[in-house]
């Protein structure tokens, strides 16, 4: 399967980040992978940028502008930088739309090598991985054997229609054959709410959930066999304003099925975006409640 065209096209839009670190050392640089998703937009991992005191991007020609990074989420791994450079936007698909043995490409800077983007191809192992690394866990991740090296981080992960799926996170160190990638629909909600507000901020509704499938349907006598289960409730939360109780199973938002955690964080973003309040449909003791 010959798929130069394809990552000879996606590459137009891939370039080399290079950071100088606050406390630097003369010389001393850090490097990873961004892409463009916008004009004067670019989509990177949060760890590339996280230390940095001056941000570069830089293309394969030698053109090079500063970068002003606008977004950063520790949490999701995830950053948004500003730039004056010029290159051609990548489409954004989703990820709720990949399937495992679906084929993929990895394509960044590793190694601080900055002639040229490489790319490594695999498929996608799973996805909706739940990894911890340090203090942090992240969700719902892409999990590849396309290998992603050190620099490779901030790079775009790409389906065979060309379409960014995830940013690349070489979050496991020593791993082998075994990469992850943060799903590319974060990015698309970080930059339409930076677009709208001038900041990201990450909305919450305060409440703890687990996915229902038919085993835990039957085991709690719930006709229902998918949705969330809402396990808790914080006070004083917009959960509890809304009247969303313990005990509930959230099936729609906004009258889309919600299936895992991911998708109602996704709803719920998209409602804030437009502003205004999602609508809920939960089964409640028996039947069916419009919140």
């Amino acid at each position: 399967m010959d798929i130069s065209g394809l990552v000879e096209k996606v590459a137009e839009s891939v370039v080399a980040v290079v950071t100088r670190p606050y406390e630097a050392f003369p010389g001393d640089f850090g490097f990873g992978t961004a892409f463009a998703i916008d004009t004067k937009f670019f989509a990177t991992a949060y760890h590339v940028v996280a230390s940095a005191e001056e941000v570069a991007l830089v293309t394969p020609e030698g053109e090079k502008a500063e970068g002003r990074v606008v977004v950063a989420d520790p949490a999701e791994d995830v950053a948004l930088i500003y730039s004056e450079l010029r290159a051609p936007p990548l489409r954004m698909g989703s990820a709720l739309r990949l399937k495992v043995g679906q084929g993929v490409v990895a394509i960044g800077y590793p190694l601080a090598l900055l002639d040229k983007p490489t790319a490594t191809f695999g498929i996608v192992s799973a996805v909706g991985r739940t990894l911890r690394a340090g203090d942090r866990v992240f969700e719902y991740l892409i999990q590849t054997d396309a290998a992603i090296n050190p620099g490779n981080s901030g790079g775009p992960l790409v389906n065979m229609e060309g379409e960014a799926v995830g940013v690349n996170s070489a979050i496991i160190a020593g791993a082998q054959n075994l990469g992850f990638a943060v799903p590319i629909d974060i990015v698309r909600i970080a930059y339409e709410m930076y677009r709208k507000y001038g900041k990201y901020v990450r909305p919450a509704l305060g409440i703890y959930v687990a996915t229902l499938n038919k085993a835990a349907a039957s085991l709690y006598g719930i006709p229902v066999e998918k949705g969330l289960l809402v396990v808790d409730v914080m006070p004083g939360s917009p959960a509890e304003e809304i009247g969303i109780e313990r005990g509930d199973v959230i099936i729609r938002v906004d009258g889309r099925e919600v299936h895992n955690v991911f998708e109602l964080r996704l709803h719920v973003a998209e409602a804030v975006i437009n502003r205004r309040r999602p609508s809920f449909e939960v089964w409640r003791r028996g039947r069916r409640v419009e919140l």
